[in-house]
């Protein structure tokens, strides 16, 4: 069988000239007491980034060193400098020529790609003080990655609630111009005291969950914006969460690849923040894939695994661009705001590959690459149970599964209506459609910088 090979390019804003090439993996605020042992264990977990946001000075430097020494990408930041977390550090001093001089002191270290700008700002003065730092540090590293990150819709500042969050959104776009769109919402726990009345449970999951509502804005307008999209899924107890498992981290995981996600965001590999020397937060010892001490937690090996499988994903997943996302009927998003989900999310009606009622729990994404190539990703959605069914498709198509193992195509059914598809719970599959019609090949994409 031919194998045809089309090239890809890198990702990212027009005003940068950092540009991404590969799918990230990152986890947050990656400290810990043994850093030589944390930064070496993420390494060997898959990590291909660490982030310092909220991070201790001295533990930052250590992260700096260590990241060189493993050969880790890392994203600085050192919060008695420069940057931010929501509006805690607005009032905070903030010497330019000092931000200079770090950013000059970083720019030749090979794995410091890049600087932790602004966590979760909310408010117009905290995006124009985030774009004023960016402008300072690009001005001194035209190469760095300047990351900033949009909050969810359960924040201080703009929610679905007041009626004002996709227009800060895309003030915020505007306004701090970002190389990536990210954004985060954390599912499993009782979502803090901004939304008292909803709270996880095991007989909904996550289908009237605000997560597939921040999601479908923030795919629409990271489309808009041509700029790749990034996802950060929880992967540790957050607002008072009672229970987590690895497929409930899995499915959110490739919840953000649905979505089209270039980037998926762990929050957090070791289960907890370290903001000060002084008051270090308890640490979990639980639903972890790292601890505080640098050694391996519970959840190491299931990430190590899912994180081998992305690797292997991720050349196909960076030629894609997501044109479709579609739910079971079961999926009743974000409760009595289900008719505002309706607003921004693709109309079942436009779906252009598959057809009939999808099974309970599922949800099926639609991609094209730049040369008409078509993929599905289906999802199973449910945290307790695998998945096997039949997606009925609206034509005849050999289908070819994309390896979780080497990023190859396999043949695994010609000239069908229907994708047979086995899941375990939270898991996925990337398929390729081809009409039948035509000749049958493979695709693999090479990067062209």
């Amino acid at each position: 069988m031919n194998n045809k090979v089309y090239t890809r390019k890198p990702l990212g804003n027009e005003r940068f000239k950092w540009k991404q090439k590969d799918f990230a993996l990152s986890t947050f605020n990656c400290v810990a007491e043994d850093m030589d042992l944390m930064i070496r264990n993420c390494k060997e977990a898959g990590f291909n980034l660490l982030e310092l946001g909220w991070g201790v000075q001295h533990k930052a430097w250590e992260a700096v060193d260590m990241c060189e020494k493993h050969e880790i990408d890392l994203i600085f930041q050192d919060l008695e400098i420069f940057g931010g977390m929501m509006d805690r550090h607005d009032d905070r001093p903030v010497d330019d020529d000092v931000i200079r001089e770090i950013v000059n002191k970083l720019k030749d270290k090979k794995h410091t790609v890049g600087f932790y700008v602004w966590d979760e700002p909310h408010l117009d003065y905290l995006f124009k003080e985030a774009r004023r730092q960016s402008d300072i540090m690009l001005e001194c590293d035209p190469d760095a990655l300047l990351f900033s990150v949009f909050p969810p819709s359960y924040n201080p500042g703009p929610t679905w609630e007041n009626g004002e969050y996709y227009d800060a959104f895309e003030r915020y776009i505007n306004v701090v111009e970002p190389p990536v769109l990210s954004t985060d919402i954390y599912p499993i726990g009782d979502y803090c005291e901004l939304y008292p009345g909803h709270v996880y449970t095991d007989e909904m999951q996550l289908d009237n969950s605000p997560m597939w509502l921040d999601l479908s804005v923030a795919r629409s307008l990271a489309k808009k914006y041509k700029l790749p999209f990034w996802f950060y899924y929880q992967a540790s107890k957050v607002y008072n969460t009672k229970r987590l498992t690895f497929p409930m981290i899995r499915m959110m995981m490739y919840t953000g690849v649905l979505y089209g996600a270039k980037g998926l965001q762990s929050l957090t590999a070791t289960g907890a923040c370290y903001l000060s020397e002084e008051t270090p937060p308890p640490y979990p010892t639980e639903w972890t894939a790292l601890l505080v001490s640098g050694e391996k937690g519970e959840f190491f090996e299931d990430t190590k695994k899912i994180h081998a499988e992305l690797k292997a994903l991720g050349n196909t997943l960076m030629a894609l661009t997501s044109t479709g996302v579609f739910h079971s009927s079961d999926l009743v998003p974000y409760g009595k705001y289900n008719e505002l989900y309706k607003k921004y999310a693709d109309d079942p009606s436009s779906c252009e590959l598959i057809t009939g009622e999808l099974p309970k729990r599922t949800s099926v994404g639609e991609f094209t690459d730049d040369y008409g190539n078509r993929y599905i990703l289906v999802l199973n959605r449910e945290f307790e149970k695998g998945l096997k069914a039949d997606i009925s498709l609206n034509g005849k198509y050999n289908i070819y599964e994309v390896s979780k193992i080497d990023g190859k195509q396999r043949l695994v059914s010609a000239s069908s209506d229907v994708a047979s598809v086995s899941l375990e719970n939270g898991d996925a599959v990337l398929l390729r459609l081809q009409p039948s019609e035509e000749e049958k090949f493979t695709v693999e994409y090479v990067l062209n910088d």
